[in-house]
């Protein structure tokens, strides 16, 4: 086996700070928010350039501030005293910080911090000349109020929907002017046949036929315009909503706790978040059209009133009838969609389950017992699909009659009633009644319809709810702590239970970590050593105890914080579909590609990056099947180191690597440590003889903690194992040793 080279990494290069950013960060430290302007960089992947307004205003959201463009000129600067600081913008671009105004008889001065001088003595200037040199663009930074607001956002359902369509009120208002004067316009045909048979037909009449056809031609122009522009405006509309529902769901999945996904199949998640396009088709296609179609009732019931009342009455009680049809069959097709859907919901989980573990079914060789598994599943949900049909088949069945008897039935009372009465100017009026009766007729079987389609998107809803209203993630958005970290662990009587377990995953756990220091830990399996680091990522946040860092209590810091200063590496990290240079620097959208091969150097990874046809450009597929476990993991680690974290995590980070790439990460380690704060998980010894300390859990306890030469001294449970995995190098020290004593 070749000796692994030692590769001399190149520092990472510092982060070049625009003014703006600074003077950010010394605005949020009057409002009591700590942030570090080289984190703020690295989030938000900015460079020396300075950031536009909506940049920075996305950078102060996310830090629990708002910022105000006043864009003031130069004299009414002083109107905001009571509101600073304020950010000012220079003509050459640079920013400056308006800390306070103060008054003396020779007139206004600004108190201002320099990013390009520093904070020890503020910049007093004259305001006019200070007015003079700023581009007029004066932006107020103040603690955001709406924090609370968002914490408490209202929860997913029809009062969340009524709201997305609220914001579109204008959209709507004209949509519905143009339903309105499609209407209208729907009163023409039935009065141009009413016309045609009791004037042209009746008086031979060309002059009035020569304007009725006039006029029927403006109406179809006019008509198929306002319907060309409904139907656009309603496309508008629902995209723009179905956007925003997109966005709310996956923005309120990601926010939910790790508990959830671990309890919940993928495959169910998968298939509830779908949901939303069944709501997205309801609204629609089904009731904005419905809403829409019913303006023709409110226009066209006077004009049948005035023709008829008897049959308008009776085209009125028909539709009801209908209604009430529709309304008895919906508890059977609930109870029976509802099965349908779960068994779904079973078949989806086994489904995403099996494609997960394809490598196991093909090892074991199971195929033969999933496809059993399978085809119950299959058999299962499309016989209570085919239930639930049949229901919804019989409901249809019932309603037809109905659906006829309006148009047919009606004409043929209008007929009896024209026959009657014998009067032959009946028989326009007979025609015109007809067709405003089928007009009316589609509106009130689409309210039939829409009974039972709002019960189906009435599900959706709970069952995206059911999703999306899970309890959020604790910590995120508080507006916590966001001073800088340095990497300072401190554990004090930390007591944790995983839920539903029977015993404690860490029991009285008391331990401290110097910033700056490799800590190893280690264990037998489910001793707590992953548990230790699932509670640094602030994973839960139900514990007893107390967790610090950098001395404050972890639970008084926004947990996106904390971990954007976190480098995490797990026994099998995950990797994006897309390029190695993707997968790298997906934490830092903005790293330089020598960025990305410094952090490739120091995790081992940079050998063989380089030998494949691509390099940084091969694309890693679905799985990374392309890629060696070892591979996975170095390139998981360069991704972690890229952002430079003050605090790396390495949980069994190396026991997929072959020796010599262990070997080559082990060497390195003493680099990679440089400057941070080093947590390594490994239940290969040999990877935590380097560090400064290392903590011995058994069963939730900390048993011993000190160094490698201490605990092989005094841990019966670190010497065991170190001797396990050490057997051959234990008995050649015990047979050399033996042969001194026989010499």
């Amino acid at each position: 086996m070749s000796k692994p080279v030692l590769h001399r990494p190149e520092s990472f290069s510092p982060l070049p700070i625009p003014t703006a950013v600074h003077c950010l960060v010394v605005a949020a430290r009057h409002h009591g928010i700590h942030l570090g302007a080289d984190q703020l960089v690295r989030e938000h992947a900015l460079d020396a350039e300075e950031p536009a307004f909506n940049k920075l205003c996305s950078i102060a959201e996310g830090a629990g501030l708002e910022l105000a463009n006043v864009s003031l000129a130069g004299a009414r600067l002083q109107r905001i005293a009571d509101a600073l600081p304020a950010i000012v913008r220079l003509r050459n671009g640079n920013a400056l910080l308006l800390l306070r105004l103060e008054g003396t008889a020779a007139g206004p001065l600004a108190a201002l911090y320099d990013p390009l001088v520093g904070e020890a003595t503020p910049l007093i200037i004259e305001l006019d000349r200070l007015a003079a040199g700023a581009s007029g663009e004066v932006v107020l930074v103040k603690k955001s109020e709406s924090l609370q607001a968002k914490a408490d956002e209202e929860p997913f359902g029809f009062g969340r929907l009524i709201a997305e369509i609220g914001r579109e009120r204008r959209l709507f208002r004209d949509i519905a002017l143009a339903a309105a004067m499609m209407s209208v316009f729907a009163l023409a045909p039935a009065l141009f046949w009413q016309l045609i048979v009791d004037r042209v037909l009746v008086y031979k009449s060309m002059s009035t036929f020569e304007v009725l056809v006039g006029g029927m031609v403006f109406v179809v122009l006019f008509d198929t315009l306002f319907g060309y522009l409904r139907r656009t405006l309603i496309l508008v509309a629902t995209a723009r909503i179905d956007a925003r529902l997109s966005v709310f769901a996956f923005n309120r999945l990601l926010g939910l706790a790790i508990d959830y996904f671990e309890r919940t199949p993928t495959g169910v998640i998968t298939r509830d978040i779908n949901e939303i396009w069944r709501i997205r088709n309801f609204l629609t296609g089904q009731l904005f059209g419905t809403v829409l179609d019913c303006i023709v009732l409110v226009i066209i019931l006077p004009v049948m009133f005035w023709f008829s009342v008897p049959l308008t009455l009776a085209v009125l009680g028909i539709g009801a009838v209908m209604i009430a049809v529709v309304l008895g069959f919906l508890p059977p097709i609930r109870r029976r969609t509802a099965k349908a859907f779960v068994a779904e919901g079973q078949q989806s989980a086994y489904l995403v389950e099996t494609v997960q573990g394809a490598r196991t079914v093909k090892s074991l060789a199971l195929e033969p017992q999933r496809r059993r598994a399978w085809d119950r599943h299959v058999s299962n949900a499309a016989r209570l699909r085919r239930e639930a049909g049949a229901m919804v088949n019989l409901a249809q069945t019932a309603v037809a009659p109905f659906e006829k008897l309006m148009t047919s039935g009606v004409i043929a009372l209008a007929a009896y009633g024209a026959i009657t009465t014998q009067d032959p100017l009946y028989v326009g009026a007979l025609i015109a009644f007809g067709m405003l009766s089928q007009r009316v007729a589609q509106p009130l079987i689409q309210l039939a319809h829409l009974v039972q389609q709002f019960d189906e998107a009435n599900r959706a809803v709970r069952t995206v709810a059911g999703v999306v209203n899970q309890p959020r993630e604790e910590g995120r958005g508080i507006g916590g702590l966001r001073s800088p970290i340095h990497g300072a662990l401190d554990f004090s009587g930390v007591r944790f239970r995983y839920r539903g377990a029977a015993s404690m995953a860490l029991d009285n756990v008391s331990f401290r970590i110097p910033a700056g220091s490799i800590f190893g830990i280690m264990g037998r399996s489910g001793s707590g050593k992953t548990t230790i680091t699932r509670l640094l990522q602030g994973l839960h946040r139900h514990y007893d105890g107390l967790i610090k860092v950098d001395g404050m209590d972890i639970r008084a810091i926004d947990l996106d914080h904390p971990r954007r200063s976190m480098g995490v590496v797990l026994q099998d990290s995950f990797l994006f579909a897309g390029s190695i240079r993707d997968n790298i620097g997906a934490a830092m959208p903005g790293a330089s590609f020598e960025q990305i091969v410094t952090a490739a150097r120091l995790a081992g990874a940079e050998e063989f990056i380089e030998r494949l046809p691509r390099g940084y450009d091969t694309l890693i597929e679905e799985g990374a099947a392309n890629l060696s476990g070892g591979q996975r993991q170095r390139i998981a680690i360069a991704r972690a180191l890229l952002t430079n974290p003050p605090l790396l995590i390495l949980d069994e980070a190396t026991s997929a690597l072959d020796p010599e790439s262990e070997a080559m990460i082990n060497a390195n380690l003493s680099r990679i440590a440089k400057d941070r704060t080093v947590v390594v998980i490994s239940h290969r010894l040999s990877s935590l003889v380097v560090a400064d300390a290392i903590l011995v859990l058994d069963q939730g306890r900390a048993v011993d903690l000190g160094k490698h030469d201490q605990l092989l001294a005094r841990c019966e449970i670190y010497r065991h194992l170190w001797r396990q995995q050490n057997r051959h190098a234990v008995a050649a020290d015990l047979e050399t040793r033996d042969t001194h004593v026989a010499a």
